[in-house]
């Protein structure tokens, strides 16, 4: 694998018009790295700056300071920017379902690939592609997009952005208002994309479960500034950092504090269930084998 760069914030500003008072800072001063492979998981409080980031980051609005590289083009100062970088960064909003339009799924999905310049067996082919990804089979193509489930409605929406072929996907806040199951489905899913077509993903989420089970590597938001970042494991361990910021720490995590004042050590660097489990298990047998 090309431990390449696919986005780079150089010391990224975005200020907003204020009243009498001035400009407004909704990000300031933030430097980090996408590569090729990696999950990444953007997490902070409302307000913290994670949407206007992600908009930077694809491109969608241009930084007041600083600059953002998508595979080396300069969002802000090369010439035809806006041309160069289409297709390249998916960016998936929150609630992409209440984007849907078209009369059937198959025309929905086609509809970005089209605005690409492909032709029409070209975006078929690619929609087909997408929809085959989030695990929407052939029989709901001429199906309205308005007659599916709730959590189909999200998946048919992120195929849409899929068809286009991202080299990176972003996604804010993708498991909003979805119950536990479809939050889980959609997060495998994530993880299956990242692995088998998309050189990296990007979570945005408040939700420090869901970025605990997905991401490689964290950027933790607050009042516009990156807090900290690094790898998951690292950032979730400082614990009582995140607290101070509003951030609530994984389940798993709590637990490891409570056994460990119970004098039963949990391995820090265990984020999921699965390895907590592990972890007791292993525990369990050293204690009484």
């Amino acid at each position: 694998m090309r431990w390449v760069a696919l986005i780079e914030a150089e010391n990224i500003s975005y200020f907003y018009e204020g009243n009498s008072d001035g400009k407004i800072a909704a990000v300031k001063n933030v430097s980090f790295k996408i590569k090729e492979g990696e999950f990444w998981g953007i997490i902070g409080q409302t307000g913290s700056g994670k949407s206007t980031l992600t908009e930077l980051l694809s491109g969608l609005i241009k930084p007041s300071e600083g600059r953002v590289l998508i595979e080396g083009t300069d969002t802000k100062s090369a010439k035809n920017a806006v041309r160069a970088l289409r297709g390249r960064v998916g960016l998936v909003f929150q609630y992409p379902e209440n984007q849907l339009f078209e009369e059937t799924v198959i025309k929905d999905v086609c509809f970005g690939p089209k605005n690409l310049g492909m032709s029409d067996d070209e975006a078929c082919e690619a929609a087909r592609w997408a929809l085959k990804m989030v695990g929407l089979d052939e029989k709901y193509e001429e199906c309205s997009p308005f007659e599916l489930s709730g959590g189909q409605k999200r998946r048919c929406a992120i195929a849409g952005v899929l068809a286009m072929r991202p080299d990176v996907l972003i996604l804010d806040e993708p498991t909003a208002g979805l119950d536990p199951e479809g939050r889980d489905r959609l997060l495998d899913m994530l993880r299956e994309i990242k692995g088998e077509c998309c050189k990296s993903v990007v979570l945005v989420s408040h939700s420090m479960e869901d970025v605990a089970k997905s991401a490689e590597k964290v950027l933790v938001m607050n009042g516009g500034e990156a807090q900290m970042q690094g790898g998951a494991r690292e950032v979730y361990s400082h614990a009582d950092e995140l607290r101070e910021i509003g951030l609530d720490v994984p389940q798993v995590t709590r637990l490891a504090e409570r056994l460990e004042k119970m004098g039963c050590a949990l391995p820090r660097e265990a984020l999921t269930v699965d390895e907590a489990a592990d972890a007791i298990c292993e525990m369990l047998r050293g204690k009484y084998v």
